[in-house]
């Protein structure tokens, strides 16, 4: 039954033909024979294989010469990789105390003739434990030659298609109202966690995926961490909260950053919003064609030392988002750092902040949007309010 059951395909067949083809010949130029990928987010732009199996030894072995890709994973994996990919040779590894799937993986590669040949590995990747890196190269040390792929997918899916830009845009409605969402719960005497809870029935609702990383709903002083933490907080009437949280739509992902504050706003307080908004509004205007991702970086630290607040800044501001699977929807290389000479190319999506946090004073402030770069001025695809959201 499960073999008559067409794939149901993230994207038209032709553009995953496409890709695969565009990935053969990066593979060719690189001078290898093949491609172990091992990231779950390049599997499915690949293939359109959907899952969360990467947790265990899961590998695609792409030949450079084009044959078809092999998929070896485990199997209740199985009929997942048939109904949701265009992969049709899959090999399964069984769970045993001897199992080894390292040595399931040399045979296939035996198979395509791959011994003596250089081999492309996908190595900056979630899907690649250090555990299973030491087995497979004790598998293949000696027998074929392993060589660091250099983010070549990741690379390739820097620049998105008009299908992949249409999810992101699905992902920045969803975004868009669950921030209203948000807004509206906040109010002294709940939890700062009953934010989350209205940001995850907003978004789930509206048919977006689980966020593949934990949101940022800290409040109080813990509104200058850089992360998210455990404990819900009772928000006061004096507070704040700091937000910032993904939005995937079919692994296609965008993010925000925005403030919440409570009670009576102080000048303070209002000077780092303003120069927040000003330094994001900066950063996104030269958001062009040719304009370097350090370059960005450039305008963030001039805005927050110009404003006082040269030593609160962080050592990168941003970052390409696109189709990540957990932990992160970050989706990098690259990141917006000093020095970094990433052009900015139509097709790109980039989320910028600007965040804020004076653990002197316990103040906190973050803005951040997701943009679509574009020919011209670029596209701020998630909207932030006209002003500071202040509960009185």
């Amino acid at each position: 039954m499960d073999s008559l059951v067409q794939p149901s395909l993230p994207f038209s067949r032709e553009e995953h033909e496409t890709r695969h083809n565009r990935l053969c010949q990066k593979i060719g130029e690189a001078g290898c024979e093949a491609m172990l990928v091992f990231a779950q987010e390049s599997m499915y732009w690949l293939t359109g294989f959907d899952t969360g199996g990467f947790v265990f030894f899961q590998c695609l072995v792409v030949p450079a010469d084009g044959r078809e890709p092999i998929l070896l994973t485990r199997r209740p994996d199985l009929v997942q990789a048939r109904q949701t990919s265009t992969i049709s040779d899959i090999r399964i590894w069984w769970d045993s105390e001897e199992a080894d799937p390292a040595q399931d993986l040399k045979v296939i590669l035996a198979e395509l003739g791959l011994e003596g040949k250089n081999v492309a590995i996908e190595l900056n990747t979630h899907g690649l434990t250090g555990w299973n890196l030491w087995r497979v190269q004790n598998a293949l040390e000696g027998w074929c030659t392993l060589q660091n792929d250099d983010h070549l997918i990741r690379r390739l899916r820097l620049i998105k298609s008009p299908a992949e830009i249409a999810y992101t845009k699905k992902a920045a409605e969803i975004l868009d109202n669950s921030l209203l969402a948000v807004i509206n719960a906040a109010k002294p005497g709940v939890l700062d966690s009953d934010l989350k809870a209205a940001y995850l029935t907003s978004i789930l609702g509206q048919g977006a995926d689980m966020p593949p990383n934990a949101p940022i709903f800290n409040s109080g002083n813990r509104a200058v961490y850089g992360r998210g933490v455990s404990d819900p907080r009772r928000i006061e009437n004096q507070d704040q909260v700091l937000v910032e949280y993904p939005v995937a739509y079919r692994h296609y992902n965008v993010k925000t950053e925005w403030t919440i504050l409570f009670g009576e706003v102080s000048d303070a307080h209002r000077k780092m919003y303003d120069v927040g908004m000003e330094t994001l509004h900066r950063m996104t205007e030269v958001a062009r064609p040719g304009t370097t991702l350090g370059e960005i970086f450039d305008l963030y630290a001039d805005g927050l030392d110009r404003g006082g607040y040269k030593r609160a800044r962080y050592g990168a501001t941003g970052y390409s988002v696109g189709c990540t699977y957990a932990p992160t929807s970050m989706d990098v290389p690259p990141m917006i750092y000093s020095g970094n000479t990433t052009q900015c190319q139509p097709g790109m999506t980039l989320f910028y902040h600007v965040m804020n946090g004076d653990s002197d004073t316990g103040l906190a402030m973050g803005v951040g949007h997701t943009l679509l770069i574009t020919e011209g001025a670029p596209e701020v695809l998630t909207a932030l309010p006209d002003d500071l959201t202040v509960i009185t």
